[in-house]
């Protein structure tokens, strides 16, 4: 039987709050007691702020080693 989209979101959504409510950004990891509207903030946008720190790391630091060997490689 197949599951329903429903079900299928809202097991996701059960997995990605119980997954990100360990997360520095929200109320549990200083209380230990994390409030409901701190988990579905999480959930939702789960990289509060943009610094140079959390933000994209291409966007402040450029290509990873990876990908700039790559372009090397299929440069003349």
């Amino acid at each position: 039987m197949k599951k329903s989209n429903r079900a299928v979101r809202r097991h996701h959504m059960k997995r990605l709050k119980t997954k990100r409510g360990r997360y520095n950004n929200t109320a549990a990891s200083w209380d230990g007691d994390a409030t409901v509207a701190s988990i579905g903030n999480v959930y939702h946008t789960p990289c509060r702020c943009s610094c140079w720190m959390c933000g994209h790391q291409r966007f402040y630091h450029g290509l990873n080693m990876q990908e700039v060997r790559a372009r090397a490689k299929h440069q003349e």
